[in-house]
């Protein structure tokens, strides 16, 4: 039996690096249908030489009956919206690979998805360990007798039944949302693995299809040394050299000397670049960091409660000085 499945790329701009990891989906994944679902809330991005796009806003979104919160950053805390949107227009597949812009497979796609299908999994995905803010954002959605999971998803694959069940649980809990009988919305690292989990659809970890050990939400892999982790099966962040470094300074505390000590895990990421190469990057994210590190709590709590954003927030506060709780 051919199992139908399609690959939805997720991007909110387009360069070099993005057609890459396009080339690079084309080649794993020889069978399936590559999608690329465009984010323009922010503005339109130009032309994309693909047969297969599909551009949207957070706007759009309101197709869903979800709630439609962060403003600004909706499909960042909600990464699965743009499936279920994919899926309203596109629901023939026997599942349904999500891939974030700066997630790499480094596997046979088809053979992924056929030996999903063969032994009947629903959802696979990525369990995170470390525990934070996303698993609280599900407390009140939930009665006790729910555990609690959370899962990274920039990288996960889906049935179609899935699918379903997910949309219309989250059009259930946007009706108690709006109802006022809950006060946060679930971060999807919450949502989707407790839903699977707690609803007893069959659930695998991406460590079950390869190696992970370059899979996580930091820190950062350079899109350069690529050719040399072939053995790695899910690579996540990727990224080309100007974001890469941005990454590495702005998810470290420049103010603690901790960070700047010749074994600091901040020196071995950027060793390879000469010290004074890095100096005005340096200097913008540490006048950043100072900014915000003399910032009021009410407005740091005003920061969007983004994935990044939120990690980067309580990074911050463990770090600040009592006297400026």
């Amino acid at each position: 039996m051919t199992v139908r499945y399609a690959v939805l790329l997720k991007v909110h701009y387009w360069n070099e690096f993005a057609e890459r990891r396009l080339r690079h989906l084309l080649e794993r994944a020889p069978n399936g249908d590559i999608h690329i679902f465009v984010d323009e809330t922010h503005g339109q991005v130009g032309p994309i030489a693909h047969d297969r796009v599909i551009r949207a806003t957070e706007g759009d979104m309101a197709e869903l009956n979800v709630v439609l919160e962060p403003s600004g950053t909706l499909f960042w805390y909600n990464v699965d919206y743009p499936l279920y949107y994919f899926f309203l227009h596109h629901s023939s597949y026997d599942y349904y690979l999500m891939c974030e812009h700066d997630a790499v497979p480094n596997i046979d796609i088809d053979n992924f998805v056929r030996t999903a299908h063969r032994d009947g999994i629903d959802y696979v995905g990525f369990p995170t360990t470390e525990i934070g803010w996303p698993l609280k954002t599900g407390e009140a959605a939930y009665p006790k007798t729910f555990k609690l999971y959370q899962w990274l998803n920039c990288l996960s694959l889906h049935s179609k039944r899935s699918v379903e069940f997910l949309l219309e649980r989250r059009q259930l809990l946007a009706q108690r949302y709006a109802a006022g009988e809950i006060a946060v919305w679930p971060n999807n690292e919450v949502f989707i693995p407790t839903e699977m989990f707690n609803n007893g659809f069959p659930v695998r970890s991406l460590a079950d299809y390869g190696n992970i050990d370059r899979y996580n939400w930091w820190p950062p892999t350079l899109e350069d040394d690529l050719p040399q982790l072939q053995d790695h099966a899910f690579l996540h962040p990727v990224l080309d050299e100007r974001k890469y470094v941005a990454s590495c300074l702005r998810f470290s505390n420049l103010l603690s000397y901790k960070s700047l000590a010749e074994d600091s895990e901040l020196r071995r990421l950027l060793g390879r670049w000469k010290p004074l190469s890095l100096a005005p990057l340096f200097l913008k994210e540490f006048a950043r960091q100072a900014a915000l590190k003399l910032m009021p709590t009410f407005l740091l709590n005003a920061i969007p409660s983004t994935q990044n954003a939120g990690r980067f927030r309580l990074m911050l506060r463990a770090n600040r000085p009592n006297g400026n709780e």
